[in-house]
């Protein structure tokens, strides 16, 4: 028998109360996110680069808004109009990824880093002319499409592309594509399967402790977390430049805070080589450098 709006959340409200408090396990769940967010704030160095890139993008829209779409007088390439909002995707990814992390669930923002990087690799290629953007979707120009087929050809660039691009055709040096390999690997570690985050409930599997359910923060794995982040971001701030329309480049202002983010995100990549020793950092530079090749000069290529 359906019953009234009213109805229906008192239901749920007098199932909910402890203590006399309405959901108050609920507002013990915000009360560890909140805790959680707090032990971040230490990381400033981390903020102050995610937030400063952050800022970079949306003035950047704010621009193309502005400045450079009165100026187009000629059509662009139908590729634009597929890049640029594709690129606010991955922005947009980022800041939910990063969202999630500093709420306590930073292997749940670790996945959603592992769909911004397999797009952007893909997005990268085609601008580059390695494949193309209608590739990438399964699509064959001029035809109509099958699902099959589009799910053959998707797999199909999707393989061709990771060859050229961090591969066996990739002309990357043997130790990065080794370091590529194993960070790969670990994405997918939790992505199919979360077995990193079941790691936390081993004590819990022996007997040893109670199962954890509430957010608790733990450098290891929110550090896992801001290090991909910043290699993600990187990548994505190196395609940014590519939304300025041929001959109708940003003001010298925006360049020069380009080269300064650009500049923070590889010395904080690096950083995990030179001062903890991890080959991943030069790795991921070498990667980064050689396969998103665009700088603050670099206009839409298609």
């Amino acid at each position: 028998m359906p019953i009234s709006p009213e109805e229906f959340v008192k239901r749920l409200d007098a199932i909910s109360e402890q203590d006399g408090v309405a959901y108050a396990r609920v507002h013990l769940l915000f009360d560890k996110e909140e805790e959680y967010s707090q032990e971040v704030f230490r990381y400033k160095g981390y903020l102050a680069l995610s937030d400063a890139f952050k800022c970079f993008v949306l003035e950047t829209i704010e621009l193309v808004n502005v400045e450079c779409r009165p100026k187009i007088k000629n059509p662009l390439s139908e590729f634009y109009g597929l890049f640029v909002p594709r690129l606010m995707h991955y922005f947009q990814s980022l800041c939910g990824a990063e969202r999630v992390a500093i709420r306590g669930y930073p292997y749940h923002g670790y996945t959603l880093l592992r769909n911004v990087f397999d797009n952007i690799v893909l997005t990268s290629a085609a601008l580059q002319k390695i494949t193309d953007f209608y590739s990438i979707d399964g699509i064959v120009s001029g035809k109509e499409p099958d699902p099959d087929e589009v799910r053959k050809l998707r797999k199909k660039t999707e393989f061709a592309v990771r060859r050229k691009m961090t591969g066996d055709q990739s002309g990357l040096s043997e130790q990065t594509l080794e370091e590529l390999s194993i960070w790969d690997a670990l994405f997918d570690y939790e992505t199919h399967g979360a077995r990193l985050s079941l790691t936390h409930a081993m004590k819990w599997m022996r007997g040893e402790a109670q199962l954890p359910v509430l957010p608790q923060f733990d450098e290891m794995s929110f550090a896992l977390f801001m290090n991909r982040f910043c290699e993600v971001g990187w990548m994505t701030h190196r395609l940014i430049p590519l939304v300025q329309p041929p001959g109708i480049p940003l003001p010298e202002a925006w360049r020069e805070k380009w080269r300064i983010i650009d500049e923070s995100f590889a010395e904080t990549v690096e950083s995990l080589t030179k001062q903890l020793g991890k080959k991943i950092g030069t790795a991921i530079v070498e990667f980064v450098k050689a396969k998103y090749p665009f700088n603050e000069q670099s206009t839409f290529p298609l």
